[in-house]
């Protein structure tokens, strides 16, 4: 399911992580609290690599529309 959900956003010109942090319902939260340290570790790595490399990707977006390099948001320049 995940690798169909990679495909759409690739699709959509999106960036996706290579992985992604799946969980057992009841072994791994119970009452809306995670109770597995695993998956809280995986969760956790996935926020982080979310918020990094989100964060470069942003910059380097940025530094595409000001540049005059041609690429893809070469055509989003005003």
């Amino acid at each position: 399911m995940t690798d169909q959900l990679r495909t759409v956003a690739r699709q959509c010109y999106a960036w996706s992580l290579p992985y992604g942090a799946a969980f057992a319902d009841q072994s791994e939260v119970k009452d809306n609290q995670i109770v597995n340290e695993g998956f809280k570790q995986r969760l956790e790595m996935l926020i982080r690599d979310a918020r990094v490399y989100g964060r470069v990707i942003a910059e380097q977006r940025k530094a595409d529309l000001a540049g005059k390099e041609p690429g893809f948001m070469a055509k989003h320049r005003s």
